[in-house]
């Protein structure tokens, strides 16, 4: 996948359709589509941690994923993102 998937509600239903086997990125969102949070995955469990966040960040509602090809560019990926969208949850890297 080239590009972060639609966002979507955080539920059980969505996060069946997110692979579980690849390392990719993925962004924490509220209602209003801003990036709360942006993490990764690198070596699977992309679904396992977007679920993990759900509660952690009050708001935190939706989800976008990008599968990678290796967990490498997961991390790239991840750096990239933050420095992009400066979300207010990441810490400075």
């Amino acid at each position: 996948m080239k590009i972060f998937s639609k966002t979507q509600p955080i539920n059980k239903k969505n996060l069946a359709s997110v692979p579980g086997d690849k390392p990719g990125v993925y962004r924490i969102k509220d209602a209003q589509d801003n990036v709360l949070y942006i993490g990764k995955a690198k070596g699977g469990r992309l679904d396992d941690r977007i679920e993990e966040h759900k509660g952690r960040f009050q708001k935190g509602t939706q989800f976008q994923y990008r599968i990678t090809p290796t967990k490498d560019a997961a991390e790239r990926l991840e750096r990239q993102e933050i420095k992009k969208h400066i979300p207010p949850r990441n810490k400075k890297k």
